[in-house]
């Protein structure tokens, strides 16, 4: 029975682009302005939190927007493999911010995507994980425990000249804790706890970039492909 793992087996949580620029002190002035003009583009938006150094928005209970003083963020919270909405959000937000804030150059860019697994306990997760053989694991008794490894996690930064990831591939447990306030007799309390293996791969530019330089669908698209294609050298397949 083979244990490996590679991305087509896992499901796509999250997706994320991150800009960050010098400090844009017109932020404190032109807040305003970056969510008109959002708002122009699209009509479903929530505000979330709104102070001098940060505002953020969630669009259609999904993308979670959000501008600083020296950084700016779209994350898909229900990505789909595609990226085609993805892309096309973050085309739109990273323009309306970079004009908004009359910023010229970017002092890094990153891309960043969530995978998951689910399994029945985290025994099975973990040992599907160590199958991979990228942890070198102990067998024995030690600390007087005659025991198993659990929650294993494997993390590296891979960097180069002008780019770098940081890739880790965890098993772990997450927990869900939903409490109804009593009297409430339609809805019922949730409480839960997911067992799940999570490939967590984030790429992004050590070197300034002129805004000029980057075409946000492109520089995406291609990460997309190098993640999609070279993944399979840190999941041990």
């Amino acid at each position: 029975m083979t244990h490996s793992l590679d991305l087509a087996q896992l499901k796509l949580r999250q997706a994320a682009i991150e800009i960050r620029y010098d400090n844009a002190y017109t932020l404190w002035d032109r807040a305003g302005r970056i969510w008109s003009r959002a708002s122009s583009e699209w009509s479903n938006l929530k505000m979330i939190e709104a102070a001098p150094n940060i505002t953020k928005f969630i669009l259609n209970d999904r993308m979670e927007l959000q501008v600083k003083l020296d950084r700016a963020h779209l994350i898909d919270l229900k990505a789909s493999s595609s990226l085609k909405e993805f892309i096309e959000i973050a085309e739109i937000f990273v323009d309306i911010v970079a004009i908004s804030l009359d910023i010229s150059r970017f002092t890094r860019l990153g891309f960043r995507l969530t995978y998951y697994k689910n399994f029945p306990d985290k025994a099975s997760a973990a040992n599907v994980l160590l199958a991979c053989k990228k942890l070198v694991v102990p067998e024995g008794k030690h600390f007087n425990i005659q025991g198993k490894v659990l929650l294993p996690r494997y993390s590296l930064l891979w960097e180069g000249e002008s780019t770098a990831i940081q890739v880790t591939f965890a098993a772990q447990d997450r927990k869900i804790e939903l409490d109804i306030s009593p009297g409430i007799e339609e809805l019922e309390s949730v409480h839960m706890e997911k067992h799940e293996i999570v490939y967590d791969i984030d790429y992004y530019t050590l070197n300034h970039i002129s805004k000029g330089q980057l075409n946000v669908k492109d520089w995406i698209e291609q990460t997309y492909h190098l993640i999609k294609r070279d993944s399979r050298v840190f999941m041990g397949v």
